[in-house]
């Protein structure tokens, strides 16, 4: 015969019995995303590789692309400079296809800068035509040789893929101060809801 369960039994050990699965962590039982940013030590350098296929004309800003695949290098240093290497390629629709690298930058404290205020942006760019091989993706480059530039850009500006990997850096520099922008920007909900399941963010997992 099955065991009474008393309906009013507030402790759900009691109720729920136990499993095999016992010790993992279930729902809120999750490290808070400050937390996990609190733990994480300096100097933390992080890369991912992230083939983007939804929304990438609106996330990149272009009319026509379709894909991007980014490799993100991410790094806040010993003291506390924040540097974002990101490189890649924009290709499908009609628009020529693109490969790029940029660099943004913060410089560490002191410094009259802000979190998710301005970066120090480095670009280099170039346009040509992407194929698809047995041995991945391959750039033709067109005749026109690359561009750079150099410019300091508002938060605003930038990416939504960069401002997430940013965001990130920022709240390793200084949790506190960095929640208490992105409360004031109207955004810490969004990136703590972004992360808080993400095991590629921060050193201390989920």
């Amino acid at each position: 015969m099955d065991r009474w369960v008393d309906p009013d039994e507030a402790d759900p050990a009691q109720w729920r019995g136990t499993g095999p699965y016992d010790g993992l962590r279930r729902g809120t039982e999750t490290v808070p995303v400050l937390e996990r940013a609190c733990q994480t030590p300096l100097p933390y350098q992080h890369e991912i590789d992230v083939h983007h296929t939804d929304d990438v004309a609106e996330q990149f800003r272009s009319s026509e692309y379709e894909h991007a695949r980014v490799v993100y290098n991410s790094g806040v240093d010993a003291e506390g400079r924040i540097k974002l290497l990101t490189r890649g390629v924009l290709w499908g629709g009609d628009e020529t296809h693109q490969r790029f690298q940029a660099q943004y930058r913060r410089p560490p404290p002191p410094t009259e800068t802000v979190p998710f205020g301005e970066y120090t942006v480095w670009s280099r760019y170039q346009y040509g035509t992407i194929e698809r091989t047995d041995d991945g993706l391959t750039f033709t480059p067109n005749e026109a040789g690359p561009d750079e530039s150099l410019q300091d850009l508002d938060w605003a500006t930038l990416f939504d893929p960069v401002q997430e990997r940013l965001a990130e850096l920022e709240l390793i520099r200084n949790p506190s101060f960095g929640r208490y922008r992105l409360e004031e920007l109207s955004e810490w909900e969004a990136y703590r809801t972004r992360f808080q399941y993400d095991p590629d963010a921060f050193a201390v997992g989920p």
